[in-house]
Order: structure tokens, then C-alpha cells, then sequence
């Protein structure tokens, strides 16, 4: 995770005149989850486009692995790095010579091409399914055989368009599932585009959001990545650990691996006060920010958490940098990914 796969500095791209990219800087770690998370026509599926070198950009640099790609050749990158689109183009032949298609263009035959056919089968969860044809499976289906067809090469980077955009829930979920073990386990870097943020801080390591063409902040707010530690069943509540503090949650079932928690959710007072909340936490205000008829407050309590209250309310609480407050909130309201 400490190497760099991708470094890209001042990419843009121009389609009849408008810009569609605008990026300054992105760093994209060897064997890391990214989530490029934004609405249609944000700009999702160019950035990946040129980043599998498929598109060239209109003006910036790309380095693979250190190595600028303007200078050099092409063709020994893109056979380290596959896109699987939205709508996955598989031949109309069996599955077993989809995924061995290229393969076969690699002049890898035989016995060897038979094992890796196999192989990835079964990585996907579809032994036995080589002999069906595309017509033959589902959306979700295809969509594992293009991901088959991709690691049967042994790709570094995995780019993926919207990969469960016209999937069902029973699909979508097997979908994650490999995807998340298939990174974890080939440590292959994985960058996925989804308009569903859930789907973005439910698989990535780091999301990337989209809005325009530009990089923008993170649409969720107080945003912590961390794990559930158990239940508490006698209060009908789990833990999550950021490792820094412990927040009290609603029981999930599903695993869970960020939490956020909405500004304006958080309920600041001078001394503790008597709730049903789950969750209080006591720190100092470090940051305070004055927008208009609200004040926005950085309080450290362990986690720097951000605070929305009215300018009124501020001025009569007495606040002030370094201040010492306590800060309630609901295990209700706190959002899980």
C-alpha cells in the first residue's frame, strides 16, 4: 500500500470545448480500494478511461508506476491494467472462451490456458459454467465472467464502471463480496466508479467524489473508518471502534467499515445533560468557523468531530476557541457504510 500505482498531476480533458476533467493531483496506491463516487456526467467513467490509457488526456501527466506514459510505450501498461465496463462486451461463444479469449491472444495454451480458465471460475463462483453463452446467464452473471476474463491475464489494476448499476440485490452483494476479497487477497489495485455512496464507504479504502470533472470534498461528514466491536444486547446497541473513540450504533448485521455522523445531529452543552443518547464525548473546540447565520466548530475529543449551531446560540453559550464542551448525539442518527 506504500508504493504508487498512479500518480497524476494537473490531468485535464476537453470534449467540443468544455472541460469534463480538472485535476490538479491524484495519488492512487499500489493494492488500495477506491471508490470514484459521483451523479452521471461527473466525470466517472473519463477518469477511468484514461487511466487505463484507453483515452488520452488533453493536457497533464500520468505516471505508471513511476514511469511517465507520454514517454513510453503504451502496450506494456495496458496489459497490466483492465477496465470492465457498465455493460461488459462478452462474445457470443461459450464462458469458457470468453475468459480464455485473451488468453489465447498471449499464445497461452492448452493445459495451462485450461487451469487458469478454471481458476478464475472459481474465484468468481461460477464453476460450471463454462459451457453456458452469454444469453444463457445474468447481468450479475456476466458482470463475474468479465471479471474472470480479466484476472485470467493477472491484472495490477482493476478499473470498474458502475459494475452493479443494472444488477439485483442478491448480485450486487456476491458482487462486493469478491471484489473486496479479490483486492484483499491479490492485493490487485481496485478502482471502482458508483453513484451509490453507500456502495463507495461500504468498499473503499479511500473515496474519491466526483462533481464536474473536479475533486471535491467528501459529501459525508464526520467521517470515521474503524470496525464493529460487538453487541451490547442489554442496551440494543453495537460499538464501533475508529480507534480513537467508541461510538454507540445501531445493531447491524452487515459488516460495517465507516460511520458518519451529521453536524447538525450533535447536541454541544457546557456540562453533561441527562438523554437517551447513546454517545458523549467530552474536548476542546479547536476550530471555530463563521458561516453567516451559522458557526461551524472543529471539537477534538479524541476524534476531530465537526459541530453546526446557530450564531445565536453560540453567542450565548460563550463559546470560544479552547473551550471545553460535551457533545451528545443518538446512536440513531449515527449513518453506517
Amino acid at each position: 500500500m506504500d508504493t504508487v500505482q498512479f500518480e497524476i498531476q494537473n490531468l485535464t480533458k476537453v470534449y467540443n470545448g468544455k472541460k469534463v476533467l480538472d485535476i490538479p493531483r491524484l495519488t492512487i496506491k499500489r493494492g488500495g480500494f477506491y471508490g470514484v463516487m459521483g451523479p452521471n456526467g461527473s466525470g466517472k467513467t473519463t477518469l477511468l478511461s484514461v487511466l487505463s490509457l484507453l483515452l488520452p488526456p488533453t493536457s497533464g501527466k500520468i505516471y505508471f508506476e513511476g514511469v511517465d506514459t507520454s514517454k513510453a510505450d503504451k502496450r506494456s501498461f495496458r496489459q497490466k491494467i483492465t477496465l470492465i465496463l457498465q455493460n461488459p462486451l462478452l462474445l457470443n461463444t461459450t464462458v469458457q472462451k470468453n475468459i480464455a479469449y485473451g488468453l489465447k491472444v498471449r499464445r497461452i495454451k492448452g493445459i495451462a490456458q485450461k487451469r487458469r480458465v478454471t481458476e478464475c471460475l472459481q474465484l468468481v463462483g461460477l464453476e460450471g459454467f463454462e459451457k453456458r453463452r452469454p444469453r444463457e446467464i445474468s447481468g450479475g452473471e456476466a458482470q463475474r465472467v468479465a471479471i474472470a476474463r480479466a484476472l485470467a491475464l493477472y491484472p495490477k489494476v482493476l478499473l470498474l464502471d458502475e459494475p452493479t448499476a443494472n444488477v439485483d440485490r442478491s448480485n450486487v452483494d456476491l458482487l462486493e463480496k469478491i471484489l473486496k476479497e479479490l483486492n484483499q487477497r491479490f492485493q490487485i489495485t481496485t478502482i471502482l466508479a458508483t453513484h451509490d455512496i453507500n456502495q463507495a464507504y461500504r468498499l473503499a479504502d479511500e473515496v474519491i467524489p466526483l462533481f464536474g470533472g473536479k475533486m471535491a470534498k467528501s459529501p459525508a461528514e464526520n467521517l470515521f473508518k474503524g470496525r464493529v466491536l460487538r453487541v451490547l444486547k442489554e442496551k440494543d446497541v453495537s460499538l464501533f471502534d475508529t480507534g480513537r473513540i467508541r461510538v454507540a450504533i445501531l445493531p447491524e448485521r452487515d459488516k460495517v467499515s465507516h460511520i458518519s455522523i451529521p453536524p447538525e445531529a450533535i447536541i454541544i452543552s457546557h456540562k453533561p445533560i441527562s438523554t437517551s443518547a447513546r454517545n458523549s464525548f467530552f474536548g476542546d473546540i479547536a476550530q471555530v468557523t463563521d458561516r453567516g447565520d451559522t458557526v461551524s466548530l472543529e471539537v477534538d475529543a479524541g476524534e476531530k468531530l465537526t459541530v453546526k449551531i446557530t450564531k445565536k446560540s453560540f453567542q450565548e453559550m460563550n463559546l470560544n476557541l479552547g473551550s471545553s464542551v460535551y457533545l451528545t448525539f443518538k446512536s440513531s442518527s449515527v449513518e453506517v457504510f
